[in-house]
């Protein structure tokens, strides 16, 4: 009996003691930081099913807010990275920047998109989804 009353004491006290915990969203450059491959690429609402764009191509976002990428084809381009909650934006070395709205993100997964303008009457939203490279 008094090891039933030392196990219900002993889970009351676990359990006040994990509802004071708080739990903390990880800052987007942490959770955005590290190396993706491109699972999918999505083209105004059409997958990718003729290879034309880079699936497998690599995203290098290193911890110092530098980037890489690489395509299947070995062409990269590099410059410097941030991120918000929301926002995913690259600056290439020549100033070239692309800002990339977060639809997804995840430790494993992130899904980016942006709108091309072709022109005044054609749009084209390109949606990237990533994996997270494994180690």
């Amino acid at each position: 009996m008094n090891n039933i009353k030392i196990s219900i004491i002993a889970l009351v006290f676990m359990l006040a003691l994990s509802s004071c915990l708080k739990t903390e969203t990880p800052e987007p450059t942490k959770v955005v930081g590290g190396e993706w491959v491109v699972e999918n690429v999505i083209a105004d609402g059409q997958v990718n099913t003729q290879d034309l764009y880079d699936i497998d191509a690599k995203l290098h976002l290193d911890a110092n807010n530098t980037f890489l990428f690489v395509n299947i084809d070995g062409r990269a381009s590099a410059g410097t990275w941030t991120a918000t909650e929301t926002k995913l934006t690259l600056t290439e070395n020549d100033s070239y920047v692309q800002e990339f709205s977060i639809a997804y993100l995840d430790w494993g997964k992130m899904q980016i998109a942006r709108t091309l303008v072709i022109s005044s009457e054609i749009n084209v939203e390109i949606r990237y989804l990533f994996r997270r490279a494994e180690s």
